[in-house]
């Protein structure tokens, strides 16, 4: 017969010089957590410090063996700091946002010091696209009071560009 162990474990992912919670690190987190093979765990925004995400992974081996698990867990949360670390590196346009200075702390429990839940990753997925999408919407609503002074530029640009123009006539 065999027999199954969950081995639930979480750690917070840090930054000393940038917030981690508007640059959509929690579906970085959740991507590679389901490439590899991590069925559930969770990805949140730490309530007290915007620097800071928690992430939790709960691993199941068979035969039970926790000590395998946790070594399991560890190794995973190496291999995610390494990626989202190099992310800014491997595509300056898309993730120039996310930092390259991300530390992780130590393996804890779930309910240290505060509970988390452990989700299906496939279901929490599709939740952070839907919020992604609305940021997007609620960021495409204010984009035209945003860019509205900048059309009063376009004369000023016109008459220096001319001028430029001119300028170099002379020269």
């Amino acid at each position: 017969m065999l027999v199954s162990c969950m081995v639930d474990k979480k750690f917070y992912l840090i930054s000393q010089k940038s917030n981690l919670q508007r640059i959509g690190l929690r579906a970085q987190i959740v991507s590679f957590l389901i490439a590899n093979s991590i069925d559930k765990g969770n990805a949140l925004n730490d309530l007290t410090n915007k620097q800071k995400v928690i992430v939790a992974i709960n691993f199941e081996s068979k035969p039970p063996n926790s000590e395998i698990d946790i070594a399991t867990i560890a190794g995973l949360k190496t291999e995610l700091l390494e990626y989202l670390n190099g992310l800014s590196q491997a595509d300056s346009e898309c993730y120039a946002s996310i930092p390259n200075d991300i530390t992780a702390g130590e393996l804890v429990d779930l309910n240290n010091p505060h509970p988390v839940a452990v989700l299906d990753l496939q279901k929490l997925s599709a939740s952070l696209m839907l919020e992604q999408t609305s940021k997007g919407v609620g960021a495409m609503l204010n984009l035209s009071k945003t860019i509205k002074p900048l059309h009063e530029l376009a004369p000023s640009i016109n008459s220096l560009t001319k001028q430029i123009e001119q300028l170099n006539e002379h020269t």
